[in-house]
């Protein structure tokens, strides 16, 4: 796994534009009566790396989806919010974003 910044993907027009916004762990690993296809893009969430909390990025594809790269400087207070979610989304340690950590990351890789 690759530490990257946000700087680096923001000039990354690939990255940014298959970003999968509408796919968090719960539904990546329960998709429940309606799938949804987890078989392109990336999924972001927050898990626990170098013991500190990160922003993992996984590369979705058909087979085997892997997380490829991660960034930790993300504002510590947004990725700690994210980790005080339900214990029904939160599954295998990845943490979905969050509505202030997605807000923080449209705006930073001029999404919004």
């Amino acid at each position: 796994m690759v530490l990257v910044t946000i700087d680096a993907l923001k000039k990354s027009s690939d990255f940014v534009e298959n970003i999968r916004w509408d796919v968090t762990p719960k539904i990546f690993f329960e998709p429940g009566n309606e799938p949804v296809d987890v078989t392109h893009g990336y999924m972001l969430y927050v898990d626990i790396i170098n013991d500190r909390p990160a922003l993992a990025i996984m590369q979705l594809k058909r087979i085997m989806s892997k997380t490829v790269a991660y960034l930790d400087d993300i504002p510590e207070e947004l990725l700690k919010e994210a980790m005080q979610c339900s214990t029904t989304e939160c599954i295998g340690g990845m943490y979905p974003l969050g509505d202030k950590l997605t807000e923080w990351l449209r705006e930073e890789l001029g999404l919004s």
